[in-house]
C-alpha cells in the first residue's frame, strides 16, 4: 500500500505540476486570440467600400434616368467617400491585407487611378455624355473594389476561423483539465476556481470587443463623435418622430484649420479637432433630441430639435459659433480659430425634409464664398445661385483664355478742372448666357477656384497693351491680387509684359490692398520693392480701411494713397470724415506720396474734397468704367479733337494725343 500510495502521490504531484504548466498557457492563449478577435477586423473596411461604389454608381444611373438634382449632388458626395475610402485602404491594417498580394497592390493602385480619373465627369456631371462615360468607367471600378473588398471579408473570415479554432483548442483543453484536476481531487478546486474566472474574463472581453466594433462602426475614431451613418440613422428617426418641434440642421465648418495643420503639424490639427468635438458634445448634450457629428476633416454637423423655429435655431447657431471661437489650450499652445455654420430650419415651405442637411452644407457653402464667421439661413434661392455659382465657375477659365474678361478703364481726373490724368483698369465680363457679371461676384469665385492669378495677368497685358496703343501718355492703374503678389514669377511677369507692349514702366501703377501686405508681409514688400525697380509706381488701394496702414507707409516708400470711398461717402454728413481725409492728405504731403480720392460721386463731394487738399479723384461724377473705345473718345473730345485715332499694320487702334495739355 504504501508503494502504491507514494506512486499515488507522485502522480497526484505530477498532475499538479502538469496543470500549474498547462493552466497559464491556456489562459494566454484565450487572452491573445481575445485580443486578436477585438483588433483584426478589415471585413467592415471592405464591406463599406463596396457598398459605397455600389451606391455611387446607383445615383449616377438614377440622375442619368430621371435627371433628378438630388441624385446628383449626392453622386458628387459619394464619389468624395470613394476618395476618402481609398485612403483608409491606403493605410493600417487595410494596407498590410494589400501587401499580401503585389497584384493586390498593383488591382489597388490602378482602382486608385481610375477612381481620380472620375473627378472631372463629375465636375460636369449635368452632361448626359459625361453621366454615361461614369456608368461605363464605374464597371471595372466596381469590379476592382469588389475583388478587393471580397478579399478582406475572406481573410477577415478565415482569420476568423483561426481565431475560433484557437479558442476552442483553449478551451477544450481547459475542460479536460479540469476534469483531470477533478480526478485528482479537492487539491486542484483553487485551479479550477481560477481557470472558471478566465473563461468568464475571456468572455467579457469578447461582450465587449464586440460591442467596441458596434461603436467603432458608427463613431469617428479621432473625436469619438458618431460619424456619418449614426448622423443619418438618427436623422431619419427623427423624421418619422412626430413632434411639433421643428428640426434644424447645422453644418458647420472650421476657419483656419489648414493653417493650423500647416503650421503646428497633424498631431496639433488632431487635438484642435478633438477640442472641437469635446465643445460640440457638451453643449449639444444639454439639448433635447439633438446629436453631434462629425462627416470627416473639419466638417461637423448638429441636428436638434427647436422650440419656436427659426429664431431658436439661430439663437443655438450663435452660441455654438461663439463657444467654438474661444481659445484651445493644448500642448501645441494656444489655439484661436473661427468657424462659419449654415443652417437649414424645417418649415411649411419645405417640400422636401431628408434635404435639410444638403440644405445646411450649401448655405455653409455660401458663406464660405461670402464672408466667413458667420451664421447664413438657407433660402430656396441658393439652390438657384449654386447652379449659377457652378456655371461661372466652369465659364471661367474659358472666358480668361478667350479674351472675354476685358479691362473697362475708369477716369481719374484733376479736381480742380475735370481733366483726365490717369485711368484705373478694372475687370469686367459679359458672359452669353448670364449677362453682365459683376467683379464682385466673378472675382471671389476666381480667387476660390485658384483662376486669379491667369485672371490678372490677362487684365494687366490687356490694360498695358491698350495704354500702349490708345492712351497717349496716361498712367494706368492695374489692381494686383494677394495671389498675384504672394508668386515667385510676378516680377518676371510685369517686365515680359512691360517689354511686350512697348509701355513704358513710369505709366504703369500696380495698386495692392493692406489685406495683401498682412498675408505676407516681409515678402509683399520685397516683391513691391523690386517691382519699384523696373520703375513703376506703386499705390496702397482702400486706404484707412485696415489696422496697421501707419507701420505699412513707415515699410515701404509708396508713391500713391488711394482714399477709401468709405470717407467720400459720409463726407457731407459726418465731419470725421472730413478730418480724416485732411489728415491723410496731410501725412502724404509730408510724406511726399499721392493721394487719390475714390468714390466722388457729387458736385459737394468735389468741392469738399478740394478744400480738405485733395487734388486728384475718380468715380461715377467723372465717369465710370467704359469700355477702351468710349474712353478714347473722351480723351478725343478733352483734348478738344487735336489727336489722331488710326490702326497699326495688325488692325488694332492707336490714338495718339496732339494737344500736349492733355497729358500727365
Amino acid at each position: 500500500m504504501t508503494i502504491w500510495f507514494r506512486r499515488i502521490t507522485v502522480l497526484l504531484f505530477i498532475c499538479l505540476a502538469a496543470a500549474a504548466l498547462i493552466q497559464p498557457y491556456i489562459t494566454a492563449a484565450n487572452q491573445s486570440a481575445v485580443i486578436q478577435a477585438k483588433r483584426y477586423d478589415i471585413a467592415w473596411t471592405g464591406f463599406n467600400g463596396r457598398l459605397e461604389v455600389s451606391t455611387l454608381r446607383e445615383l449616377v444611373a438614377r440622375y442619368a434616368a430621371t435627371g433628378d438634382k438630388s441624385a446628383a449632388s449626392e453622386a458628387q458626395l459619394y464619389y468624395q467617400i470613394m476618395i476618402g475610402r481609398m485612403k483608409t485602404w491606403s493605410s493600417g491594417q487595410f494596407r498590410t491585407f494589400l501587401e499580401l498580394s503585389a497584384e493586390r497592390v498593383a488591382r489597388f493602385e490602378q482602382l486608385a487611378a481610375d477612381l481620380e480619373a472620375l473627378e472631372p465627369l463629375f465636375d460636369r456631371i449635368e452632361d448626359p455624355s459625361a453621366q454615361l462615360e461614369i456608368i461605363d468607367r464605374m464597371v471595372p471600378v466596381k469590379a476592382a473594389v469588389d475583388r478587393i473588398g471580397g478579399g478582406a471579408y475572406s481573410l477577415s473570415l478565415v482569420e476568423a476561423d483561426k481565431i475560433r479554432e484557437r479558442i476552442q483548442t483553449s478551451m477544450t483543453a481547459g475542460h479536460w483539465l479540469t476534469y483531470a484536476l477533478l480526478a485528482v481531487g479537492g487539491v486542484l478546486l483553487a485551479s479550477l476556481f481560477l481557470q472558471n474566472r478566465t473563461l468568464v474574463a475571456a468572455r467579457a472581453q469578447a461582450e465587449r470587443s464586440a460591442a467596441d466594433h458596434a461603436f467603432v462602426a458608427r463613431h469617428d475614431q479621432l473625436t469619438s463623435l458618431p460619424n456619418r451613418l449614426a448622423f443619418q440613422d438618427f436623422f431619419r428617426a427623427e423624421l418619422q418622430r412626430k413632434s411639433s418641434r421643428p428640426l434644424a440642421v447645422l453644418a458647420i465648418d472650421l476657419d483656419g484649420f489648414k493653417t493650423v495643420n500647416d503650421t503646428l503639424g497633424h498631431a496639433a490639427g488632431d487635438a484642435l479637432l478633438n477640442g472641437v468635438g469635446q465643445r460640440l458634445t457638451s453643449i449639444v448634450s444639454l439639448w433635447e433630441n439633438a446629436i453631434a457629428a462629425r462627416f470627416g476633416g473639419d466638417e461637423f454637423l448638429v441636428l436638434l430639435r427647436t422650440e419656436n423655429g427659426l429664431q431658436d435655431a439661430r439663437q443655438k447657431a450663435e452660441f455654438l459659433l461663439k463657444a467654438l471661437r474661444e481659445p484651445y489650450h493644448m500642448k501645441h499652445g494656444t489655439v484661436l480659430v473661427d468657424a462659419t455654420i449654415g443652417l437649414a430650419v424645417d418649415g411649411p415651405g419645405l417640400q422636401d425634409r431628408t434635404q435639410l442637411p444638403d440644405n445646411a452644407d450649401l448655405a455653409l457653402s455660401l458663406a464660405k464664398g461670402r464672408a466667413k464667421g458667420i451664421v447664413q439661413l438657407f433660402d430656396a434661392g441658393m439652390r438657384a445661385n449654386l447652379s449659377r455659382r457652378r456655371q461661372i465657375e466652369a465659364d471661367l477659365h474659358p472666358a480668361i483664355m478667350a479674351g472675354d474678361i476685358l479691362p473697362f478703364y475708369q477716369p481719374q481726373v484733376e479736381l480742380g478742372t475735370g481733366r483726365i490724368i490717369g485711368v484705373e483698369a478694372l475687370a469686367r465680363w459679359t458672359h452669353p448666357q448670364l449677362g453682365r457679371i459683376g467683379p464682385d461676384e466673378f472675382v471671389p469665385i476666381a480667387e476660390g477656384s485658384g483662376k486669379v492669378v491667369d485672371m490678372g495677368r490677362s487684365i494687366l497685358q490687356q490694360a498695358c497693351s491698350d495704354a500702349a496703343r490708345v492712351l497717349g501718355t496716361l498712367p494706368v492703374s492695374v489692381n494686383l491680387s494677394v495671389a498675384q503678389i504672394l508668386r515667385d514669377d510676378l516680377l518676371e511677369t510685369v517686365r515680359q509684359i512691360l517689354l511686350d507692349t512697348g509701355l513704358a514702366p513710369g505709366r504703369l501703377r500696380l495698386e495692392v490692398t493692406e489685406s495683401i501686405l498682412m498675408s505676407d508681409t516681409a515678402r509683399c514688400i520685397s516683391t513691391l520693392n523690386r517691382l519699384k525697380q523696373l520703375g513703376v509706381t506703386i499705390a496702397l488701394d482702400d486706404f484707412g480701411t485696415g489696422y496697421s496702414s501707419l507701420s505699412y507707409l513707415r515699410q515701404f516708400d509708396w508713391d500713391e494713397l488711394k482714399v477709401d470711398r468709405s470717407f467720400v461717402r459720409s463726407l457731407s454728413s459726418d465731419p470725421q470724415s472730413k478730418s480724416i481725409i485732411e489728415a491723410v492728405v496731410s501725412l502724404a504731403r509730408d510724406l511726399n506720396i499721392a493721394v487719390t480720392v475714390e468714390g466722388v460721386e457729387t458736385l459737394e463731394q468735389q468741392a469738399l474734397l478740394q478744400k480738405a487738399g485733395c487734388s486728384k479723384g475718380q468715380g461715377y461724377l467723372f465717369g465710370a468704367a467704359v469700355p477702351l473705345e468710349a474712353l478714347a473718345a473722351k480723351i478725343m473730345d478733352q483734348a478738344g479733337g487735336h489727336g489722331l485715332l488710326t490702326q497699326d499694320p495688325s488692325g488694332r487702334s492707336r490714338f495718339t494725343v496732339i494737344d500736349t495739355q492733355a497729358s500727365s
